[in-house]
């Protein structure tokens, strides 16, 4: 399942992409996120104009019914790597499951993210993702939906925290 996903930003790129880019971003994240019991930051590296950084996430949700028999919260932890180039404004980045390597096969998730100046001091975030369910499709649509659903919980929860951060600079 494809998804897109736009927050704009009262905010020069420059500022906004500071707020990215800080190693300290971890910090507001981990407190502001919903359903999330946890954020760890597992690595930080900016070399060459280029950030890459691993976050291992915990979560704190209630599975639905139809998944309960199969998925228990340990299986819905994951680390999202990503690496953000300072010369493109954009970011890659892929989710996997942090618990186990056999799920691996199950879940897939990957997309960009691309910060663009509209002038005025705006900056919009186009984020674009796909999320796959390696899963028999009575649970792959639901499940695929859910996901996404959080995913853009996530990405909301984080365009307010770099919004006031990205006010600060």
């Amino acid at each position: 399942m494809r998804f897109e996903i736009t927050h704009e930003f009262e905010a020069p790129l420059d500022a906004l992409e500071l707020a990215i880019l800080s190693p300290n971003l971890i910090d507001k994240v981990a407190k502001g996120l919903p359903n999330v019991e946890r954020v760890k930051q597992k690595t930080h590296s900016f070399e060459n104009r280029v950030l890459e950084r691993i976050w291992n996430y915990k979560p704190n949700v209630k599975v639905p019914a139809f998944a309960q028999p199969y998925v228990t919260l340990d299986m819905l932890a994951w680390d999202e790597r990503s690496t953000y180039s300072i010369d493109t404004h954009s970011s890659e980045w892929v989710i996997t499951p942090s618990s186990k390597p056999e799920w691996h096969k199950y879940f897939r998730a990957s997309g960009t993210y691309s910060l663009v100046s509209g002038g005025n001091g705006v900056t919009s975030r186009v984020v674009k993702g796909e999320v796959d369910l390696n899963v028999p499709r009575v649970m792959k649509n639901l499940g695929e939906r859910v996901i996404v659903a959080e995913v853009k919980k996530t990405f909301d929860a984080e365009a307010e925290i770099l919004r006031g951060l990205a006010t600060l600079v």
